[in-house]
């Protein structure tokens, strides 16, 4: 195992002072006349001077889709089919005012909402869902003119309803797209990153949850109606493409992007929103050329590819090649031996189970699970503060860098975490603690084998507040547990799904008290055992859906009484709550505040997407439950070399890390 990496990768190249206790560089200002400089040098492809570094970009320029040459916007609204689809953030309110006034100024015919015509929710170009294709077969058979889809009010909304009018636009049909104002800019870059150079919108003055419905009635009347005319009528100009979708040049892996000292292409990056603010290493083509010695994949090998198809990579959609994957390495910090990880973690960006949650206002924050040989080999810890251990932090880094870069994630545009984002964190677990109990680590209950190396990425929307387990009790200990899983839930109160994904750390010796109670002993057990244990009042489930599910408002339209009985039946959750809700025993930590031996119960726990890790050490009984998105899991691939590669950089071959089982 190799220790100090940041001293090891670094102090050959930086003519600089870093202050690595503190993570602290000291940047010189350049002025413009040494930034006209070093463009012109990174034109021309100049050789460096000394102290200067020639870097490749981090950003590949092309996407996976071609945009699509619109329609030209509508002659007039006059007699015109107009379809109103969506739902969130009080659609219901504003698409009923604009339907109104649609056929009092306009004389159109509006099919309002999803009665008529149904709503195509997110939209691929490349993979057109039956969703979709049923959405826009609705369309055709009705003969609409014009699509209104909305409301825009939170990361993960945005991106459905703005699916609606994406769909529309592929099907020759114009669509505006309504959102609060702090939403517009994500609108139009899903847009454009799906293929649609200009995605018309109307902006929401404030946010439609701070609202009365009268409110809302009239920023509809008075401010969305005009700009739903406007972007229905108004011709797609130039001027317009070029501000939304931008001309970007391609640069291709021949290219040098940037010429000069480590502190003009640190502010380079910096300026061209290619870092996350932190400290990079600036990426030269010898090392980037090292750094691919270590995977399977030359230079332009495309790695988003599966089954000779490039895969999606959302919110960009673009085409990654390898010698990328490695300039955001080196950025990051990470030595040459963690390339194989970062090709599997960039691979996992275009899974839907990790991308589908990055984007929302909740602000889930990545992780990365090793598993296997390569994390023993690799030094990546499962011991006491393990994410703060140098290896998990640089893992971790690349993440920040590779979603900005490679996924094209960026804060405000189209990751729109109210409170912003901490930095994505890695991990690896104690897999011969779990086999010394009887438990498969994380990557064998995914199907894996014992000594496959494996990376998992997932994200999650809390961090810290552990439970000490304070008792030897077994079964006291399964409580303290099954109590706090009903606790930890996603959008805080657990106002949407309750049995949404869950990544559950524990400490060696929590875990294995835990596995000796009733039905624990391996990890499927657990999880049996705690979808019968882990229930939550039905009384504070329907609370939280009632009154914090702000894009909803059930609370105008509904009574509490009502609500209940609904959830209960599967009336207000689409017939899904009810396959989960039963008359149950009090649960033991409730029984001094109920006064009932039984009462209506919820289950909040599934078990094909929760997940137990024993990591944190073993010197505090404790667990730590991060309620967050689904995981999704890829092969470390190692190059034949593998051995001969790492032996260089002081490792030992990669089979005395194998487990018995």
């Amino acid at each position: 195992m190799k220790t100090n990496i940041f001293r090891r990768l670094l102090s050959p190249m930086l003519a600089l002072t870093i202050l690595v206790s503190s993570a602290v560089v000291s940047f010189t200002p350049i002025s413009a006349a040494e930034s006209d400089q070093a463009d012109t040098a990174a034109a021309s492809n100049a050789e460096p001077s000394k102290n200067e570094y020639q870097i490749v970009s981090p950003v590949p320029s092309g996407s996976s889709i071609t945009p699509i040459t619109q329609v030209p916007r509508l002659d007039s609204l006059q007699g015109k089919r107009i379809a109103l689809v969506g739902g969130s953030f009080s659609a219901s309110v504003t698409h009923a005012v604009i339907r109104d006034l649609l056929e009092d100024r306009y004389g159109c015919t509006c099919f309002y909402m999803t009665e008529e015509i149904g709503k195509s929710g997110t939209f691929n170009p490349n993979s057109i869902s039956d969703k979709s294709k049923a959405f826009q077969q609705k369309l055709e058979e009705y003969q609409i003119d014009g699509v209104i889809s909305g409301n825009c009010g939170c990361g993960i909304c945005t991106v459905k309803e703005t699916g609606n009018g994406l769909a529309a636009e592929y099907a020759g049909i114009p669509a505006v797209v309504v959102g609060a104002e702090a939403f517009v800019p994500q609108i139009e870059s899903t847009g454009y990153n799906r293929g649609v150079p200009v995605v018309r919108t109307a902006a929401y003055p404030g946010a439609f949850a701070n609202d009365t419905t009268e409110v809302q009635q009239q920023k509809a009347r008075d401010v969305l109606f005009d700009q739903i005319v406007t972007g229905f009528t108004e011709p797609i100009s130039d001027d317009e493409v070029q501000r939304i979708a931008g001309a970007v040049a391609g640069v291709s892996y021949d290219d040098i992007l940037f010429t000069g000292s480590h502190e003009r292409v640190q502010q380079f990056y910096e300026t061209s929103e290619m870092s996350d603010g932190l400290p990079v290493v600036p990426p030269t083509r010898d090392k980037v050329e090292y750094y691919l010695q270590y995977t399977t994949y030359a230079a332009t090998d495309i790695v988003n590819m599966k089954n000779g198809e490039i895969q999606d990579m959302p919110p960009a959609n673009r085409k990654v090649y390898a010698y990328q994957v490695a300039v955001n390495a080196i950025m990051a910090g990470c030595p040459p031996e963690y390339m194989p990880l970062c090709i599997a973690i960039v691979r996992c960006f275009a899974n839907g189970n990790f991308y589908k949650s990055l984007a929302s206002t909740h602000g889930w924050t990545p992780y990365v699970l090793v598993s296997g040989p390569i994390a023993r080999q690799l030094g990546f810890s499962y011991d006491k503060g393990m994410i703060n251990e140098e290896a998990n932090k640089l893992l971790g880094r690349f993440v920040s860098l590779a979603m900005l870069n490679i996924a094209g994630y960026k804060i405000k545009e189209n990751r729109m975490g109210t409170f912003g984002y901490m930095l994505p964190i890695a991990f690896a677990e104690d897999e011969e603690a779990c086999l010394q109990i009887g438990w498969n680590p994380y990557h064998v209950e995914k199907s894996y084998d014992l000594n496959t190396s494996v990376v998992t990425c997932g994200s999650t929307l809390t961090w810290g507040n552990p439970v000490q387990v304070g008792t030897n009790d077994p079964e006291k200990a399964l409580q303290l547990l099954s109590w706090d899983v009903t606790e930890k839930q996603q959008n805080g109160l657990g106002n949407t799904n309750p049995r949404e994904a869950r990544m559950v750390m524990l400490t060696k010796d929590a875990a294995a008290k835990i596995a000796q109670a009733t039905g624990c002993g391996s990890k499927t057990g657990l999880k049996d055992t705690l979808i019968d244990t882990a229930r939550r009042p039905l009384w504070m489930r329907t609370y939280a859906h009632y009154w914090a599910n702000t894009g909803s408002k059930i609370h105008l339209n509904t009574t509490f009484d009502q609500h209940y009985n609904d959830i209960r039946r599967g009336v207000s959750t689409e017939n899904v709550e009810r396959d989960y809700v039963a008359s149950t025993t009090v649960p033991e930590w409730l029984k001094g505040v109920v006064p009932y031996d039984k009462i209506d119960t919820t289950q909040t726990i599934e078990a094909n997407n929760t997940g137990f890790v024993i990591t944190g050490g073993d010197q505090t009984s404790q667990f730590q439950i991060m309620p967050g998105g689904d995981t999704c899991s890829f092969n470390v691939n190692l190059p034949r070399n593998w051995d001969e590669l790492v032996a260089r950089e002081g490792y030992s071959p990669i089979g005395n890390y194998n487990l018995s089982q």
